[in-house]
């Protein structure tokens, strides 16, 4: 995978993350507190779901 498709991968997961905390702070009445990192969703968006048996993730709520 070359540079440039993992840098549009990156982007589209970032604008995911954004667009969950903006979400987030809606339903919180602005508040962030207790909000996922980045670290955390990144993981989750890319190996977490993509390596993980899904039947384990339907358990598990993701």
């Amino acid at each position: 995978m070359s540079f440039d498709t993992q840098r549009e991968n990156f982007n589209v997961i970032l604008e995911s993350y954004l667009s969950y905390v903006a979400l987030y702070k809606l339903v919180n009445n602005g508040s962030i507190e207790g909000v996922t990192p980045f670290d955390k969703f990144y993981w989750r968006f890319t190996f977490f779901v993509k390596y993980q048996n899904p039947e384990r993730i339907s358990a598990l709520g993701y």
